[in-house]
């Protein structure tokens, strides 16, 4: 069951990026507690195109967004990250090319739409996921998604 203060961030997350018309999804463990699998999320992940992750500061201003600051390549996709503190959940959003390995799949609607209360919430399909965690070379992460979805 997800945590108050994480449900709480998701649904301001949700506001906000639906009121500046961004496309966006939820992805990482959240997501896969979401959809059912067995983990404790420490942090919310969301995805955004890189054009759209400069906007972020201002979107998220009273939540103590960081600035725009390169990651580390996972592979051989740069990838940008802003940081943020929602209800007391850290929140990290990132930013790729549209080439990128999480963008790619968000710009293909590789989602689905996860019902907290009220509101649907944009997330990856676990293959999606799984898919991306294998691109990224996290392939433990990759086969625990891939043993739950054959346990489905």
């Amino acid at each position: 069951m997800i945590n108050e203060n994480f449900k709480k961030a998701i649904k301001i997350i949700h506001k906000l990026m639906n009121e500046n018309k961004i496309k966006w999804a939820l992805i990482g463990s959240t997501n896969m507690q979401l959809q059912g699998m067995d983990i404790s999320p420490h942090d919310l992940d969301i995805v955004v195109q890189l054009g759209d992750l400069e906007k972020m500061q201002e979107i998220f201003s009273d939540y103590n967004a960081s600035a725009v600051k390169e990651l580390k390549p996972l592979t051989n996709e740069p990838g940008w990250e802003v940081k943020l503190n929602i209800e007391n959940v850290e929140v990290q959003i990132l930013g790729e090319r549209d080439t990128g390995e999480y963008v790619s799949k968000l710009l293909a609607n590789r989602l689905t739409k996860i019902k907290i209360d009220d509101i649907e919430i944009p997330c990856f399909t676990l293959e999606a996921e799984a898919q991306t965690y294998a691109e990224t070379n996290r392939e433990h992460k990759a086969h625990l998604i891939q043993e739950f979805l054959e346990r489905a």
